[in-house]
């Protein structure tokens, strides 16, 4: 037990699994947790003692299912094996930490999703000084990005600074500032960046850690206001303390990987942040190497920057309901034939470009292989065969590989150069190849002398583990194959002795046997006794005859017994070689794979757009969006070939910047809105697009409020999510961003909503300028097309006919004077009875109501009426009597009362 609780002092905040023999137990308040997790039977150590010690254990076979639900779960999991053989040890075995797993640290293949990273990530607040910010904040009073009647648009870096003073904290001239960094242990990836706490929370669920790292500190804090608990009530993922570092120790930590061009001079708080998570990790590995290459660091802005709302609403990687990717927009473009490949393209659609220049380059990669559908189908199915060389190499620097890990990456090598062959087949004399589908990072020499050293070294199928043996091929080594020989009992060396002193005795029936008691002996049978060799030694005399050894027999004996545990020796020494030898090359290797994953991300673009018929888009830094007969990329690959309804949307903030659509629910609206966000993100991540044709203006940012939820963990309604989600895109938006806004304020009373949606309407035509969708139910909102001039109209197409209403899912011109809601209530299956009454009641409504502002004043009796007698309206109160009744002292503000004044008097 001092083992254990030296190992359990190291670790608190680890279940420890404490290897004892076969099997891995857990002591005290660990084999508590674990027992109720695990659904293990808790006992106890020293049973029937006062003192006795709860403990649980699991079979050591079977070990990774169990730390895999563990760490599923948030905790930490701390190996402790055996690194002694017990049959030689003297006194206590000798045990060491050998791995750490948590919950952003997973090396585990049966665990890690192929095509998912797997994040450790580190937040490091602080102040950001004042000097820094006035090189990006606009000045106080300015207008920010508000239309211009010149029709130049602002470039990218203007947008990017209008975003950086976004969401800033007024005061003493600081803006709260946060440092995060996030690691995929598996591959060495380690990207760090620096932005405004309120932006934190959005970059984090873009980045989906598996485990978050700050100061125990601040993971301690009480305080709602502070910036990690602020951070940490939103985002639940488990969260960990770390040592933070200073800049100089976060930097000696770092040391080479740090980039050599200067840029982390400015970034300390990033610094910091990535050198927490690489020491965090390596806490987790002693007996490995993590497979960082170099630190990248980047600005939020340097991709299209989507918020919590956005990734969300749009479903770009999962679905609102159920949370599958199944559904989503990254199911329906996702069809890379390798793991890296399939990383990569969630990358691409989380972070879209904003350089037109690289998105073309993109575009031209997909482009060939679209015009060339043979070949790309070809080059997809060769990329099949290769194995994820990112992760292998990985795994080679950690320490962590199995023979079966370098059977699959010798395989794969051994691939590359007709992998290769086959693309560079494409070019037909028409130059050279896209730039992104350049596989030059595949052709490096190291790789082919690599799998060549593999091959010689490895059995054609190695075993999944180093203990089930087979691993090195018969010739490679000496040691190995006569261990192997031996192993087996020595039958040819045995025949060989028997067959020799056959010869030299002249006893032709003298055989050599072997038994548990006596081993290896030479047994001769009475007749022949005259003729025994002087030099054997007389062991045993049965009936039969007599048993002797030899100092050569002998020898054999010692040998054929020490063969297994000599050739597992050999064997485990010659892949630790093959292991440092991969290791040595992994950055090569996994750069070969980091190609690879472009060319297969492309290859799945090309294949979709092949395949449904899209077009490649015009991206261009103007702001006009001009799409033709867009489509839904997701609804259109559920239903029947042909059968999804296209619709045209043009969006210039010179013309048409602000489209308000009105239309009855269930009629498109929203899918309307969706699929031009997504069509907008399609052309920036490079690939092609559901339409006829398309011209897209690049977007800095996408944003959205759509649909209606609450957040009861955060005391918030459907409305007060609504207002957030508007306020946010109200203080971010720029005049180069597309907005897309879903009913906004259908969360509280009419007269509230509709001046709500009004005003919102207003300040994103007047304040900002962004290319906006605005969905709503508010009739009353046509009318802004008459004072603002680039509101334009338009609704979705319903055909009524005898009762009944069809919707044409085609967006026309014009404003809708119809919502159909109490038809597509019908439609939903409420009574007849409840349809009936609404009817009568929106017959009142609209024929006693009274235009005052935006709404009606009128307050009629609507009381329930279920009866086949039709129902008698009663007489519309006065209207000062009705206005008076309907309103709330409870909620009313000083300033809508002086407004509900001036309006009662002109009722009177």
């Amino acid at each position: 037990m001092r083992q254990y609780l030296d190992v359990k002092d190291r670790h608190p905040d680890a279940i420890v699994f404490f290897r004892l023999g076969d099997f891995y137990e857990m002591f005290f308040e660990d084999a508590v947790i674990a027992a109720r997790l695990l659904d293990l039977t808790l006992t106890t150590r020293d049973k029937g003692k006062d003192d006795a010690v709860p403990m649980c254990g699991v079979p050591h076979h079977a070990s990774r299912v169990y730390i895999a639900k563990l760490t599923e779960l948030g905790h930490k999991v701390v190996l402790c094996e055996q690194t002694e053989d017990p049959k030689l040890a003297k006194g206590l075995v000798k045990r060491e930490v050998v791995r750490i797993i948590t919950p952003g640290v997973v090396l585990d293949d049966d665990v890690l999703d192929p095509k998912l990273p797997r994040y450790l990530a580190a937040l490091v607040p602080g102040p950001r000084p004042a000097a820094a910010q006035s090189a990006t904040k606009p000045p106080v009073g300015a207008p920010r990005g508000r239309a211009r009647s010149s029709p130049s648009a602002p470039s990218l870096n203007d947008a990017a600074a209008g975003r950086a003073g976004a969401g800033s904290s007024a005061g003493a001239g600081i803006e709260q500032m946060v440092g995060l960094a996030y690691l995929d242990a598996t591959t060495g990836e380690l990207c760090a960046t620096e932005l405004p706490i309120a932006a934190a929370i959005d970059e984090l669920v873009r980045v989906a850690p598996r485990e978050v790292l700050a100061a125990a500190a601040q993971i301690a804090e009480a305080n709602d206001q502070s910036p990690i608990a602020s951070i940490r009530a939103r985002y639940r993922m488990p969260w960990n303390s770390a040592e933070i570092p200073d800049e100089a120790g976060a930097r000696q930590e770092l040391g080479p990987i740090l980039p050599s061009d200067g840029g982390a001079n400015d970034r300390p708080l990033a610094v910091r942040a990535a050198a927490t998570v690489v020491a965090y990790a390596r806490a987790t590995q002693p007996t490995g190497a993590l497979p960082v290459v170099r630190l990248q660091l980047y600005e939020p802005g340097d991709a299209v920057v989507l918020d919590e709302a956005a990734i969300a609403n749009l479903e770009l990687t999962e679905t609102l309901i159920g949370r599958r990717k199944q559904g989503s927009l990254l199911d329906v473009i996702d069809e890379t034939a390798t793991a890296p490949g399939g990383r990569l393209l969630r990358r691409w659609l989380l972070y879209p470009l904003v350089d037109v220049p690289q998105i073309r380059r993109r575009q031209d990669a997909v482009a060939w292989l679209v015009e060339r559908p043979a070949l790309c189908e070809a080059i997809r199915r060769g990329l099949s065969r290769i194995a994820d060389l990112e992760r292998l190499a990985g795994k080679a620097m950690l320490g962590v590989a199995t023979p079966r890990d370098l059977g699959r990456l010798r395989d794969a090598l051994a691939g590359l150069p007709d992998l290769i062959a086959l693309v560079r087949s494409g070019q037909d004399g028409l130059g050279e190849l896209p730039a992104p589908l350049d596989l030059a990072a595949c052709a490096d020499r190291a790789l082919p002398e690599l799998a060549a050293r593999l091959a010689a070294a490895l059995v054609d199928e190695p075993p999944s583990l180093l203990k089930d043996g087979s691993v090195i091929r018969t010739g490679h080594d000496a040691t190995v194959d006569e261990a192997r020989r031996l192993a087996d009992g020595g039958k040819d060396e045995i025949l060989a002795i028997e067959l020799r002193e056959q010869s030299r005795s002249g006893i032709g029936s003298l055989k050599v046997r072997y038994n548990r008691v006596f081993g290896y002996y030479i047994e001769v049978t009475k007749t022949h006794l005259q003729k025994v060799p002087a030099n054997y030694i007389r062991k045993q005399t049965v009936a039969t005859g007599e048993r002797f050894v030899t100092p050569e027999l002998a020898e054999l004996e010692r040998r054929v017994l020490t063969a297994e545990d000599t050739l597992a020796t050999r064997e485990a020494e010659l892949f630790r070689a093959e292991v440092a030898a991969v290791a040595a090359q992994a950055r090569q290797v996994a750069a070969a794979g980091a190609a690879l994953a472009v060319l297969d991300a492309c290859g799945s673009l090309a294949a979709i757009a092949g395949k449904r018929s899209y077009c490649r888009p015009l991206v261009d830094d103007g702001l006009v969006l001009d799409i033709v007969d867009g489509r839904h990329p997701v609804i259109e690959s559920l239903l029947p070939a042909g059968t999804f309804v296209p619709n045209d949307t043009r969006l210039d903030p010179d013309a048409e910047q602000l489209v308000l659509i009105t239309g009855p629910n269930m009629a498109g609206k929203s899918t309307y809105m969706r699929q031009v966000a997504q069509i907008v993100l399609l052309a920036q991540i490079g690939g092609f697009v559901p339409a006829k044709s398309a011209s897209i203006g690049v977007c800095d940012r996408v944003f959205t409020r759509v649909g209606a939820a609450d957040n009861l963990s955060r005391g918030d309604s459907t409305f007060m999510v609504e207002m957030r989600e508007t306020a946010s895109i109200l203080a971010k938006a720029t005049r180069r961003s597309l907005v897309v806004l879903d009913e906004v304020g259908r969360g509280t009373s009419t007269f509230d909503g509709v001046s709500i949606a009004w005003a919102v309407a207003e300040f994103l035509h007047d304040a900002i300028g962004a290319r906006t969708l605005f969905a709503t139910h508010y009739h009353e909102l046509v009318s802004l097309a008459d004072s603002r001039p680039r509101v334009r109209n338009v609704s979705v197409a319903v055909r009524e006919h005898k009762g009944e209403i069809v919707f044409l899912r085609r967006v026309v011109p014009g404003g809708a004077n119809k919502s159909y809601g109490i038809d597509v209530a019908r439609l939903a299956g409420l009574p007849r009875s409840v349809i009936a009454r609404s009817r009568q009641i929106l017959t009142q409504l609209e024929g006693g109501s009274q235009a005052v502002g935006f709404g009606s004043s009128s307050q009629l009796s609507l009381l329930p009426v279920y009866s086949t007698a039709p129902a008698v309206p009663t007489a519309p109160a006065a209207p000062v009597l009705a206005r008076l009744a309907s309103i709330d002292v409870h909620r009313i503000t000083p300033l809508d009362a002086l407004q509900l004044l001036a309006e009662l008097k002109t009722l009177a």
